[in-house]
């Protein structure tokens, strides 16, 4: 199972797990496929407890390890069915379902609602992004500014600093890191935040000292950052996509606004 979603999964857990629950997991990154796998089988495999396997299972974020299990033959079933796909595509493919996999499950609905909350009740809003991250930050401002909002995206350290030094109380500051260490846009989150601004993270990784009003956690890959076969940009722009869904569907006069914006488009392109 090298190349599938579940791998990627174990792979980006690996580093959190304990010395029993990585002997489980190289068990099952290196073996070959086993239909008819079976807990016991495994737990009297590898010397290790039935309750080592449910927390591996649970780390992973699978309710016990029979859940686990049955994730674990389905794509492997389905790898083997999918001959059309060479290698490199197969791992394209598996890499985009492990991140949309991963997606769900790290989204918070409450914490989904008090940024759509953020947003709306926000008159002017910033949104830093550095990077990669930047043009995230710029798909951000063009989606939102046709909803209706004051939006301006910055992606360098001068224009962060400077406007987070100027915000106000019913200013939104937004920063967008998947790695959540990106200096410029962190400092920037955090003068805003000191400054008395209300503050939305975006990120895959959230150190816990910082105090940001709402945090959104987007999915992530081991070496993620340097764009080699998947653009980190994907899993900022799901989240992206889920707060513009949320915002449309509460309908204060979004869809018109966007629909505004359509048709001066498309009367532009005819002239």
């Amino acid at each position: 199972m090298e190349n599938s979603a579940l791998s990627a999964r174990i792979r980006s857990k690996y580093e959190e797990m304990t010395t029993v629950e990585r002997i489980i997991a190289d068990y099952f990154l290196n073996t070959g496929f086993q239909e008819e796998l079976t807990p016991s089988q495994v737990a009297s495999a590898l010397y290790v407890s039935k309750a080592s396997l449910s927390r591996f299972a649970q780390k992973l974020g699978f309710d016990g390890f029979r859940q686990f299990l049955y994730q674990y033959k389905t794509e492997e079933e389905n790898r083997l069915r999918s001959d059309s796909l060479n290698d490199s595509d197969r791992q394209v493919w598996e890499d985009y379902t492990f991140l949309l996999g991963e997606s769900r499950l790290n989204i918070n609905n409450r914490s989904l609602e008090r940024a759509v909350n953020l947003i709306c009740h926000s008159k002017h809003i910033l949104i830093y992004g550095d990077g990669i991250s930047g043009y995230a930050a710029k798909e951000f401002m063009i989606r939102f500014k046709r909803l209706g909002f004051l939006v301006e995206a910055y992606t360098d350290d001068f224009m962060m600093q400077t406007n987070s030094a100027m915000v106000q109380s019913a200013t939104l500051v937004i920063g967008i890191s998947l790695s959540g260490t990106t200096k410029n846009t962190i400092l920037g989150l955090k003068k805003a935040h000191e400054n008395g601004a209300r503050t939305l993270l975006i990120t895959s990784h959230y150190d816990k000292k910082q105090d940001f009003d709402v945090v959104l956690y987007a999915a992530s890959l081991p070496q993620m950052n340097t764009g080699m076969l998947i653009s980190p940009q994907i899993p900022i722009l799901f989240i992206i996509d889920l707060l513009f869904s949320r915002i449309i569907h509460t309908d204060f006069g979004y869809t018109a606004n966007y629909l505004d914006t359509l048709h001066a488009l498309e009367h532009n392109q005819k002239e």
